[in-house]
């Protein structure tokens, strides 16, 4: 049986179920076919979408093999209910990406359960998956590492709290090593953050440190043999022990103390600390200046020695 034999009864379905679900305002770019039940939100990502899909395109060198749907579901409850039969995803999604079947399926802003949604950024990191599933002919194909780590720059996912993940993961060596990650992530969420915030840093001093040319060709190798360590030999000509040691080298200089101190929950307790410190310095003062008021009243007003107590 085909893929397209085995994907069609699932999009029919899903098509029945979005057609019963809203009255659909539909909307097609260059690459692109939008579909909602509203308008507002269909033309405001319309008309910004294949500007981000160009700007991906151009910073990976991959191209956008097929049309992508995406639709918008305006609640919770329909959100779920059109996701393709068998597809299993979390209570708290807001953006899932089938790139088999060239789908992405988003849950509108307007929806307020999850928060605020930020709907562009849902998007990026969703279409992110979509053309790494395509180019690796899979999305359980992708390294997983590689499709976090692009999906989160692509969204600009960076934040203080992962720069502080990243610092106590380096100062108290407790770093995964990226092998370890290449198929799946930790179950525990302590070191599943772990392994988010290295995906985006790897990615990140690969290209900071040689360039966006030298990673697109990590990447066409990468895609072409599957083979990770072949990739960084072929694209940055050295073995992969070397780099480890410039990755490890880059993680010891970047994530010291200083971020560290830096952090927001830092900045609480030295922002505490002082205050408390400033309390107490006060209170020493308004005692050393009240012996001094007492000092100068005995100056003034002499004792008398035949004073009765």
């Amino acid at each position: 049986m085909t893929l397209f034999n085995r994907i069609a009864p699932v999009l029919f379905f899903a098509s029945i179920l979005v057609s019963q679900a809203f009255a659909l305002q539909k909307q097609e770019t260059q690459f692109f076919r939008f579909q909602s039940d509203d308008a507002t939100i269909v033309s405001k990502l319309a008309r910004e979408a294949d500007s981000i899909a160009e700007e991906i395109i151009d910073d990976l060198g991959l191209p956008l093999q097929k049309p992508v749907d995406v639709i918008i579901a305006s609640g919770v409850e329909q959100f779920h209910r059109i996701q393709p039969e068998g597809s299993h995803v979390p209570s708290w999604a807001v953006g899932v990406a089938y790139p088999s079947m060239n789908l992405i399926i988003l849950l509108s802003p307007k929806e307020h359960q999850r928060g605020r949604i930020d709907l562009t950024k849902t998007f990026r990191h969703e279409l992110m998956h979509s053309m790494l599933g395509q180019a690796f002919k899979g999305k359980e194909h992708v390294p997983r590492w590689l499709d976090e780590g692009l999906a989160m720059i692509a969204a600009q996912e960076w934040s203080v709290s992962r720069l502080s993940t990243m610092t106590f993961a380096v100062l108290g060596r407790s770093l995964i090593p990226m092998d370890e990650i290449t198929t799946s992530f930790p179950w525990d969420p302590k070191q599943a953050e772990i392994a988010y915030c290295e995906s985006f840093y790897f990615i990140s001093f690969l290209k900071g440190k040689f360039g966006s040319d030298a990673f697109k060709q990590f990447l066409r190798e990468y895609i072409r043999h599957k083979n990770f360590q072949q990739a960084i030999r072929s694209a940055y000509t050295v073995r992969w022990q070397e780099m480890e040691k410039l990755w490890i080298d880059y993680l010891r200089l970047r994530f010291s103390w200083i971020p560290l101190i830096t952090s927001s929950t830092t900045l609480w307790f030295l922002a505490t600390l002082i205050f408390l410190l400033g309390y107490l310095r006060k209170k020493r003062m308004n005692r050393l200046k009240l012996a001094e008021w007492k000092k100068e009243e005995e100056l003034l007003i002499p004792q008398d020695k035949h004073r009765l107590h």
